[in-house]
């Protein structure tokens, strides 16, 4: 009879420590998950953000592009070749020092 009542209570303690053991995997398992999560969400915030500001350079750069065109129409219209010309070459020069500086 003994022996009977230590089995069960032997048996009561292995099965709480497998549930134990279960429950500890499972959160284990769920806060890899969470912090895969995270590291993903946090990812996303900093290309969202690299993507904006693409956009914003994107819209400088349009509106300056407008802006010469603008301008080389308005110096051809008069008739100021010379004029657009030198407007394009600082362009020009713009951009190519700011290749180098790049």
């Amino acid at each position: 009879m003994l022996t009977l009542v230590i089995l069960l209570t032997l048996s009561q303690i292995l099965a709480a420590y497998l549930l134990f053991r279960r429950e500890v995997r499972k959160n284990s398992s769920q806060e890899h998950n969470s912090d895969l999560l995270t590291l993903r969400l946090k990812a996303l915030q900093r290309e969202t953000g690299l993507i904006q500001e693409d956009l914003r350079a994107t819209r400088l750069l349009r509106h300056d592009l407008r802006h010469h065109y603008r301008m080389l129409y308005a110096l051809l219209g008069e008739g100021e070749k010379a004029a657009a010309l030198e407007h394009i070459r600082q362009q020009r020069e713009n951009i190519l020092q700011g290749e180098k500086e790049t």
